[in-house]
This record gives C-alpha cells, structure tokens and sequence, in this order.
C-alpha cells in the first residue's frame, strides 16, 4: 500500500524500478528486527553495569549490596542474547550503539521506575512465564519509544511504519523460546518456516503491487462509476489505492475469498485513510463485487471463496 502511494504519488517512477524498491523494503524488515533485539540487549548490558558500579560503591545501600538479578538473569533473554544466528546477523549489520548511550540509560530509566518492573525485581524465583510476561510488558514501552522510532526512521525512512511488525516478530522469538524444551538454534524466518513460503510471498507481494498499477485506469472508471457525484479526483488518494488493491485481489487472485479481500482492507482503512474512510470503502467494494460477479469476471476456486 505504501510502495503503492508513493508509485502514484510520483509521474517519473518505472514499475519495475519501484517493484524492487518495494521487496528492498520489506527485507529491511528484517533487519529492524535484528535492530530491535539488539536494543533490548544494550537495555540488559546496561542494567548488569549498573548492578556493578552501585555494588562497588564505598558505601553501598543494603538494596545496592543486594540487588535484584532477575532481569539480567532473565532465561530468555540468556538464551537468545549470545544465539548463533542472531550474533551472525547481528555483526553482519554491523550493529553499534556507543552513540546512544544516552538513549539506551534513559530507556533503562523508564523502565527501572514501571510498577510491572518493580513487581518483577521482587519475586523471590522466576519462571519461564513470568520472564515472558515482564519482557511482552517491556516490548510494549519499546513500542510507545517516540524518541527510539526517531532514530530508526533517521536510519531508514520506512521503518517508521514498520516499527511495530519488527515489535510483533520480537515478542514472536521470545514465545517461541518459551514453548521450545531446547531453545531455539535459527531466529524465525521473515516470511515463514515453510519451504517455499518466500517465494510464494514475494510472488504475491509483486503481483497484487504490479496488477494494482497494470489495472489502474480502468479501476479509476470503476470506482468512479459507483461513487454518485464524485470525480475520482476527489477521493482520498490512499482510499482509492485500497479500493484497486480489493479490485485487484477479486480478480487476479482466484484464491482468496472476497469477504476476507473486503475486511482486510476495511481494517487497513482504520488505520491508515480517514474515519470515514470503512464505510465508504465497505460500500463501494460491496457495489463493485456485485458488478463483478455479474460480469463473471470473478472466478474463485474452491468453496466459500465468493460471499
């Protein structure tokens, strides 16, 4: 949808240049993820330092002499800190944060002073499942870092917006430790465990992006149709890209069910277009399937695909 906008928003751009921008992006991903889990390490290193330096005090408080090590002690974290595969993809990277040390002491901070902190310092033992909680807890405050996400997106433009896919594949590693016996020896693939799920992936991704474009003047004239006293001109830009992209689903993917195309871009549509944005996306999709289908030029394989 993204790449999609910014295709429409420039006259100068070829498909193909813009396609393998598209599938750049979308593996920078991955290395956000790497980033974010590299983060929450320095967090770590950051707060073994600090148990250190008030233990070695001259006069240390009785909390200072005796902290809490079940933080840095976290059997996740241990686990997946020195993992083989994140240590190679995260010094392929070339991962430093000396620069950001203020950043990283400010972070330790804030969550030094959150109450599901403090309740996590004073269990007497910890188990698997709470080291889990606490650290769903701190991916959460991770997410709401405006002053973290403004240095990703200084690093990458669209990190921005990825930010909280590279948080969901975070929180994903840490279950996957929790619910492994052994651990885990490989990091979760960016686009599934299965053999073939990235080439099915970027063949998706290339085909709804490019068919999106190749139909675009016709959908204009589709969408126009169903719009009473409208001019395409003036729709939001970003609803009639969701509209061409549900366009493009009913007709070039025979299978995806169309109800499953009209609420994904409705949920789309909550978070990225207008707040009326889901009633007339919902209304005019409902108008042009109808069309559509009376035109058979509509085919789903399989039941149920069509509703």
């Amino acid at each position: 949808m993204q790449a999609l906008y910014a295709f429409f928003q420039s006259d100068a751009e070829r498909v193909d240049i813009a396609e393998k921008n598209l599938l750049k992006t979308i593996y920078a991903i991955y290395d956000l993820y790497i980033y974010q889990l590299s983060y929450l390490f320095e967090i770590v290193d950051f707060g073994r330092e600090n148990i250190e330096n008030s233990k070695n005090k001259y006069f240390p408080s009785a909390q200072e002499a005796n902290p809490s090590t079940n933080f840095i002690n976290n059997s996740i974290i241990l686990q997946l800190e020195d993992n083989p595969d994140y240590t190679r993809k995260r010094d392929a990277l070339k991962i430093n944060w000396a620069d950001q040390k203020d950043m990283i002491r400010r972070s330790y901070l804030q969550l030094k002073d959150a109450d599901f902190f403090k309740k996590y310092l004073n269990l007497e033992t910890t188990s698997i499942d709470s080291d889990l909680i606490v650290l769903e807890d701190i991916l959460e405050q991770i997410a709401e870092n405006e002053e973290l996400q403004q240095y990703f997106e200084e690093k990458n433009v669209f990190w921005a917006d990825d930010f909280d896919v590279a948080c969901f594949m975070v929180l994903k590693t840490f279950r996957q430790i929790k619910n492994s016996n052994d651990g885990i020896d490989f990091l979760p693939k960016l686009f599934g465990s299965k053999e073939d799920a990235e080439k099915e992936d970027v063949k998706f991704i290339s085909n709804l992006f490019c068919k999106t474009i190749i139909h675009n003047a016709d959908f204009d004239d589709m969408i126009e149709s169903k719009v009473d006293n409208w001019e395409i001109e003036r729709i939001a830009l970003m609803d009639t890209i969701l509209l061409k992209m549900a366009l493009t689903e009913f007709i070039d993917f025979p299978s995806i069910p169309t109800k499953v195309t009209i609420n994904e871009y409705i949920d789309i549509s909550k978070m990225y277009s207008t707040p009326k944005s889901k009633v007339f996306i919902n209304g005019v999709l409902d108008k042009l399937l109808f069309e559509l289908l009376d035109k058979k030029k509509i085919k789903k394989t399989g039941r149920g695909l069509i509703g």
